[in-house]
C-alpha cells in the first residue's frame, strides 16, 4: 500500500515481512521519521494482537540508537496485524523481530 508521508527508511521498513511475534521479541515503532525501540510483552491468543513496551536508549551515535535496555515504566503500545499483514499501532507502523531508535535531528 503506498505512502505519501514519512521518512522513506521507515515506509520500507513498515513493509517488510515480520516474523510471528513471540514474548520478549524486540520490536521497532515507525513514527514520520523516528524510530523507537520496544519489546513485545504480551501476545494475543489468535497472534493477531501486541503489547508492547517501549524500551530504554542507553547509548547514541549520530541520532541512532546504539544500545536498548527493558524499562519497565516505558510507554505501552498496542499493534495490531491489519488484513495486508503489517503490524500497526495507532496509525505507526510495527517492525517485528529487532529494535531500532533513531531521532530526526531536522525537527
Amino acid at each position: 500500500m503506498p505512502k505519501a508521508y514519512g521518512n522513506l527508511i521507515n515506509r520500507v521498513i513498515e513493509d517488510s515481512a515480520s516474523p510471528a511475534p513471540a514474548v520478549g521479541m524486540g520490536a521497532t515503532i515507525l513514527w514520520w521519521s523516528d524510530r523507537t525501540p520496544a519489546t513485545v510483552t504480551k501476545v494475543s491468543p489468535s497472534g493477531k494482537t501486541v503489547t508492547l513496551t517501549e524500551d530504554r536508549i542507553t547509548g547514541w551515535e549520530n541520532h541512532y540508537g546504539t544500545s536498548f535496555a527493558p524499562n519497565p515504566n516505558g510507554r505501552v503500545f498496542v499493534a495490531r496485524k491489519n488484513r495486508y499483514g503489517r503490524w500497526k499501532t495507532a496509525g505507526n507502523g510495527v517492525t517485528l523481530g529487532s529494535r531500532a531508535a533513531y531521532r530526526d535531528p531536522s525537527f
